[in-house]
Parts: structure tokens; C-alpha cells; sequence
């Protein structure tokens, strides 16, 4: 046995093209198996790209990876470069949503909504003849980490076409908890088939929250959250985390984030702003893990705070963990004085 990163021998992404990731696709740099439209996963799955990726792993090379904001998911396997079917499914690419944060995508044009919709009508017509094979051997599929599953009749649809396939199969919902109420789980018989609940919230107050996210409704996601905690307490849900991408405008909540997480039994997870996609000004502007914001030393100093240290409610993600102060430039010295 070998302690490596899991997913290369464990997972697949699907993206509405077709093309098959063993991880999030940007942070593979769009690293693609194969294409389920193409070829059989069993082609697909132990075919020569496959092969190639895992030999990285198997040699602890991780160039594939963009590791300065994913951390390897290390387990003890026995690494070979073809494996069975995978163990864990991600359907990975229906943007439908009810709300808009400012720091992740931008609104959908309608033209890019229209493609968006085709695409996940050719894997509507064609579920049950590609995905069946590979959702009867899997244990585990996580919805919907690119929108919200209970805002999208389209993902809705394809949870009750797992269920049907293999009525054995837990679910990893990444949410925003507005609508993972208790009703729209059992509506979707969910409750007993819940292995993890990730629920993005970024923030430890109603008014933090509305500066994040827009069309939000933060008492409805507390309320949530505290009813997917109870099932946790019952036995029902074994992971039960808090999503927070930190940035210049919520990075004085993280305290009281872990405090909540604590309170309710769930774990508060934080993870750098990072998206390529937008415009250097904004990522200025909202990435306060960078030296150069001016409000840099602040955040690591909230980081060296103990609570950060609470394993059991609390991860930080390696390139926060590993931030060191700065030495303000002469510009911010000045910025201070003038302020006083």
C-alpha cells in the first residue's frame, strides 16, 4: 500500500461535453481521459491518457495539478495503472443557479445558456445506455459543484435516473443550502442516501453574506444547515462541510465561521480566492491571500489565531496555511500614516 492522491484511480468528472476528468478540470489544466460520446468508459477509463496520468501520480509527479489551490487527497492504495470501474462519479457542468456570488462565474449570455442546454440533452437522451455500466459499480456520485442541483430540473432528473440505476448509491450535494431544505431532500428520497453535504456560505453574518452573494438568503441556508447537522448527529450524513473561499471582503468572519462549524458539529473549510477568469483589477481587489493587498498582514495574522488549529472543525488549505507576513511597500507605509 501506498499513501497517493486517490483520484486518478477512484474518480471521474463529467463535464456536458463528454470529455472525462479524473479531477476538477481546471486544475488539471482540462487534462481529459477521453470523451464518453466517443468511446466506452472501459476504453475510456484504462485507456493510454489514463495510464499516463497515473504514472505521474505513481511517481509523486503532480505537473498535471495546479497545487496551489488543490491539496492531493492522499490515501493508502495500491497504485496500477489500470484499475476497475471508479468508485466515485462527479457530474460536474450544470450552471443552472439561484444566486450570483461576485467571486465566482459571470451571468450566462443566452446564446451560451442555449449551448449549455443542448449539451445536457444529448446526455439526457443518452444516460442510461452510457452511464448505467459504470453508475452499477459506483459507491458514491457528487452533484453539483459548477450550479445548484435543487435549482435545475436537469440535475434533479438525473439524481432520480441514479437512484433508479443503483438504488444502493450515497450522494456528495455540494450546495449553497438555500434550497436543501428537509423537504427537497426527501422529495428527492436523499435523506437515507447522503453521504457528505458541502455547503458554500463564505461568511459568518447575514451581512457579510449579502455583500457576496446576490438573490441570497443566508437565514434560510443557517436554517439548513442546522437540519442537515441534526441528520449528521443521527447518523445519517457522515461530512457535514462549510465552504469558504476567503477574500478582502469576508476575511473578518473566518473566526466566527469556525465557532459556527464548531457549535453545530460541521467543518469549516477555507480555501484562497482563485479564478483566472476574471480581470486583473478584480482579482486585486478581492484576492487579500496576494502581498501586495493592503490587507495581507491582517490575514495572516487571523491565521496564526489557535482556533485554525481545530482538525476535528477546521481545515485550511495549504497555500493559506503556508502564507508568511510581508513587508508593506513604501506606498502602503505611507497609505498608513496619512491615515493617522
Amino acid at each position: 500500500m501506498t499513501k497517493i492522491c486517490q483520484h486518478p484511480f477512484k474518480t471521474i468528472q463529467i463535464q456536458n461535453t463528454g470529455e472525462v476528468y479524473c479531477c476538477c478540470c481546471y486544475w488539471t489544466d482540462f487534462y481529459s481521459f477521453g470523451n464518453i460520446f466517443d468511446s466506452s468508459f472501459e476504453e475510456i477509463w484504462n485507456g493510454q491518457k489514463a495510464q499516463d496520468f497515473r504514472r505521474q501520480f505513481i511517481d509523486n509527479n503532480f505537473s498535471f495539478c495546479k497545487t496551489d489551490v488543490c491539496d492531493p487527497a492522499f490515501e493508502d492504495i495500491t497504485p496500477t495503472l489500470t484499475v476497475p470501474f471508479p468508485k466515485r462519479i462527479e457530474f460536474s457542468y450544470d450552471r443552472h443557479c439561484n444566486v450570483r456570488c461576485i467571486f465566482c462565474r459571470t451571468q450566462s449570455d443566452n446564446q451560451e445558456e442555449l449551448h449549455n442546454r443542448l449539451k445536457e440533452k444529448r446526455i439526457e437522451d443518452n444516460f442510461d445506455s452510457i452511464f448505467t455500466p459504470v453508475i452499477q459499480h459506483a459507491e458514491l456520485v457528487e452533484l453539483n459543484s459548477a450550479g445548484e442541483l435543487f435549482a435545475s430540473k436537469h440535475s434533479i432528473d438525473i439524481v432520480k435516473k441514479i437512484i433508479k440505476i443503483n438504488p444502493n448509491i450515497q450522494f456528495r450535494i455540494i450546495s449553497n443550502g438555500i434550497l436543501f431544505s428537509k423537504k427537497n431532500t426527501q422529495a428527492l428520497d436523499l435523506e437515507n442516501r447522503l453521504n457528505s453535504a458541502i455547503i458554500s456560505i463564505h461568511s459568518a453574518s447575514k451581512n457579510t453574506y449579502d455583500k457576496l452573494v446576490k438573490n441570497g438568503n443566508f437565514n434560510a441556508v443557517i436554517d439548513n444547515v442546522r437540519y442537515l447537522a441534526n441528520l449528521k448527529n443521527l447518523g445519517k450524513l457522515q461530512t457535514l462541510q462549510l465552504n469558504f473561499v476567503v477574500t478582502a471582503l469576508n476575511y473578518k468572519d473566518m473566526k466566527n465561521f469556525v465557532k459556527f462549524a464548531k457549535d453545530i458539529n460541521a467543518k469549516a473549510f477555507f480555501i484562497n480566492y482563485h479564478r483566472q477568469i476574471d480581470s486583473d483589477s478584480l482579482q486585486s481587489l478581492l484576492d487579500i491571500s496576494l502581498p501586495s493587498h493592503p490587507k495581507y498582514n491582517e490575514l495572516v495574522e487571523i491565521l496564526s489565531d489557535p482556533i485554525f488549529n481545530d482538525d476535528e472543525h477546521c481545515v485550511v488549505n495549504d497555500y493559506l496555511k503556508n502564507l508568511k507576513p510581508s513587508n508593506p511597500s513604501l506606498f502602503q507605509r505611507l497609505k498608513h500614516l496619512f491615515k493617522k
